[in-house]
């Protein structure tokens, strides 16, 4: 791989190359950085990837055992000598999530990575209608935010220098719209609450400025300004697919949480 000399951005570790990975590889590689990214199966869409991609089941026992010299020198040596490592994973992807972003982190430690950059949920702060930024208390309902929530206290227990906890709303884009889901149900609940959401290129600008500024320990939220209502958002969106509007329960008037963010460098959306 050919490396520009005169790069801005960080070399960097990828751990998950999905939604979220193959585009901020491609915006880090275009960059100067080099990237090297580790998924679980490879697919037609990753044949000559301008990246180093290793394959790797996260669910196998002891994969970032760094008690073993032989495996991690064969398989981690082109990770160990990234300044910048990201977690983009979902709960949903390994069958012990916070263990084995602890173990993650663990191993980034023994390789001296001097910053972590971790995909969180906005699921975190639960269900209850309030406002809340990085300030409230987080209030987990399901089992996957209680993981993401103890993921997240691993990771700033790490003692790696730098640590980015990115607390995402939920994602869209036109390629992979929630709308697309939503209208094939019927009577769906819900409608009457807030959205807390936030663009898959928001998300991969804002993991990219995230590598170029590290300052310690940091949680940040990030959502769009804008809540409207369920059923008004996924309106407007059925409209630009050409789809019909969303069944949306009219006799549904439940509330739901507003998420902001007190960080300065917030988005302006």
């Amino acid at each position: 791989m050919i490396h520009n000399p005169l790069s801005t951005s960080p070399d960097a570790s990828i751990l998950g190359l999905g939604y979220l990975g193959r585009s901020l590889a491609q915006k880090l590689y275009e960059n100067g950085s080099r990237v090297a990214a580790v998924k679980r199966n490879l697919t037609s869409d990753d044949i000559n990837l301008p990246i180093r991609l290793d394959t790797l089941d996260l669910n196998q026992d002891n994969v970032f055992q760094s008690a073993n010299p032989a495996r991690d020198t064969s398989f981690w040596q082109h990770h160990a000598d990234k300044p910048v490592w990201f977690c983009l994973l979902p709960p949903s992807s390994l069958t012990h999530y916070a263990d084995t972003v602890k173990q993650w982190a663990k191993l980034a430690r023994a390789c001296n990575v001097q910053h972590l950059i971790f995909t969180s949920s906005t699921s975190v702060y639960g269900d209850k209608a309030r406002e809340c930024d990085e300030t409230a208390t987080p209030d987990p309902q399901t089992e996957s935010a209680r993981q993401i929530l103890t993921a997240e206290q691993y990771l700033l227990d790490s003692g790696v220098p730098n640590i980015d906890i990115l607390r995402l709303g939920g994602l869209y884009c036109a390629e992979r719209h929630p709308v697309s889901r939503l209208v094939q149900r019927q009577n769906i609940p819900g409608g009457n609450q807030p959205v807390n959401i936030v663009h898959r290129d928001i998300a991969v600008e804002t993991l990219f400025q995230t590598t170029l500024h590290p300052n310690g320990r940091r949680i940040r939220n990030i959502v769009e300004l804008r809540h409207p209502t369920r059923c008004d958002f996924y309106t407007a969106e059925a409209a630009k697919f050409g789809l019909p509007p969303p069944d949306f329960a009219p006799d549904d008037t439940s509330r739901g949480k507003i998420v902001n963010t007190v960080s300065a460098d917030g988005l302006s959306l």
